[in-house]
């Protein structure tokens, strides 16, 4: 029955999908171990349907260069489910073709590494408020959720680096800027507006027009509105209107654009109008709080349930300590191993489970017929834990990522990050801010696991990697 037949007049295997609801059921309490089971069951490349919609997954490794780079002008957009508000439907990560490469390139310029390294002055400063957070609880010897305080964390230094602005919620851990951008990620598979939207788009495009939407409409006014408070800010200060960051360099866009009296029209369709920034901001206000977050709380589980693998951090930690003098930007890009800790974490616990692309042609890759507008779909989670490229899959070995076995292995094997001209913008802000966490965390403490720290961890069904019931550790001061 259409459109039920789609894959199957193109030749390609999958789960049988029920009638309304397509394969949406059998992600059950996990969408990553369903694209696992189906990866094995059908040899990487299959298709399944969401509701009506159909997806191809493909878990081909040089399926996946092909598509996400080397075709990747024809595979350029992603999928914009409807409801989810203004943000997410018409931010960047929803936006298509020239807009998208014009806002990519805009602000790609507050991720280069001359910025970074200016950045880092700034991130130290919140490393050193989170190591002290874990010095308090050290001396009161108390059991606490690291994903609490690696939030405020990740929230301090996004607001700080991106923004210019001191929240302090590593003072307060139920600062209004945690508790708002919480409530952006706590979301279900199983929530009844995503199978809504999920399933039936367009009620989703009707409800959203009645003000109802997938993410909480209060949170992400909240961050509207600081927004606001941060522009009018720099209209009314020239020292702050100098700043190179992420925001200035969107005002920097509009206001170029203006000076250049290029007619509102224009502006609207091609440059960077008010309603973008502000849209822009919240977006990148919120993303970078979450996944950065949760990668470490999970290195620093995996850290403590690993304590000889923890004696090599902090064997390194100290090394090069002794070698730069000081855990400065240069010195915390020199922690080799410490990096081969965290991309073990994100193999095990990628920040997406899936990404996604849409053609806007037909084509034939490899001797895969692809129509237009087809959503294909990466399978990430899959792919990270295929025993064939990862032998023991469900075990955490750093030495996975040595030079010697990255040598060895495709690089599409590994996409924590997303792959080709759209991954992940941030990435590399996201790298140095848990250099420095950990660093200096370590250079101090040694995480261990306590009375309610749950082994193994347990994720929830979520939108991206919450962490059911929170990463309970304790911190020992070093002898």
């Amino acid at each position: 029955m259409w459109p039920y037949s789609t894959f199957e007049d193109l030749g390609i295997p999958g789960p049988k999908p029920l009638p309304l609801f397509g394969n949406y059921l059998s992600y059950g309490k996990s969408a990553g171990e369903f694209d696992r089971e189906c990866y094995k069951k059908f040899n990487k490349v299959y298709g399944i349907f969401e509701g009506r919609q159909p997806i191809l997954m493909v878990g081909d490794l040089d399926l996946i260069k092909d598509i996400t780079v080397k075709e990747s002008n024809n595979f350029t957009n992603r999928r914009v489910l409807s409801g989810q508000g203004e943000i997410l439907s018409k931010g960047l990560t929803a936006l298509k073709d020239d807009d998208w490469r014009r806002f990519r390139s805009t602000i790609s310029p507050a991720f280069s590494s001359v910025k970074l390294k200016q950045m880092a002055l700034v991130i130290e400063k919140y490393a050193d408020n989170f190591v002290a957070s874990l010095d308090k609880n050290a001396k009161q010897d108390v059991m606490f959720n690291m994903k609490e305080l690696s939030g405020a964390y990740t929230m301090d230094v996004i607001s700080g680096t991106a923004f210019g602005v001191n929240v302090d919620s590593l003072h307060d851990l139920n600062s209004p800027f945690v508790s708002n951008a919480k409530d952006r990620f706590n979301i279900s598979l199983f929530d009844p507006f995503m199978i809504t939207i999920s399933l039936f788009p367009r009620l989703g495009k009707l409800l959203q027009n009645l003000g109802v939407t997938l993410y909480p409409i209060k949170a992400v006014e909240f961050f509207r509105a600081a927004v606001d408070n941060v522009i009018d800010m720099r209209g009314r200060n020239e020292d702050e209107a100098k700043r190179v960051d992420f925001l200035q360099l969107l005002l920097k866009a509009h206001n170029e654009e203006l000076d250049e009296e290029v007619s509102k029209e224009v502006i609207s369709k091609h440059g960077v109008s008010k309603k973008d920034i502000k849209r822009e901001s919240v977006l990148f206000w919120l993303g970078g709080y979450e996944t950065t977050a949760n990668t470490i709380s999970l290195t620093t589980y995996n850290l403590a349930v690993h304590q000889e693998v923890q004696d090599k951090v902090i064997q390194e930690v100290d090394a090069i300590i002794k070698k730069h003098g000081k855990l400065d930007y240069d010195a915390v890009n020199d922690l080799h191993y410490l990096d081969m800790c965290v991309n073990e974490t994100l193999r095990l616990f990628p920040a997406s489970q899936r990404f996604e692309r849409v053609n806007k042609e037909d084509t034939e890759i490899r001797g895969l017929k692809i129509p237009a507008g087809t959503i294909v779909n990466i399978p990430a989670y899959a792919i990270h834990r295929d025993e064939e490229i990862w032998p023991d899959p469900e075990d955490f070995k750093p030495e996975r990522f040595s030079p010697e076995e990255k040598e060895s292995r495709d690089p599409y094997a590994f996409l924590p990050f997303g792959s080709g001209p759209r991954n992940c913008i941030g990435m590399r802000l996201a790298q140095l801010e848990l250099r420095f966490a950990l660093a200096k965390a370590l250079q101090k403490f040694r995480f261990v696991p306590c009375d309610k720290t749950v082994i193994p961890i347990r994720i929830k069904n979520t939108l991206s990697n919450q962490i059911e019931g929170g990463v309970w550790l304790k911190v020992e001061a070093r002898a």
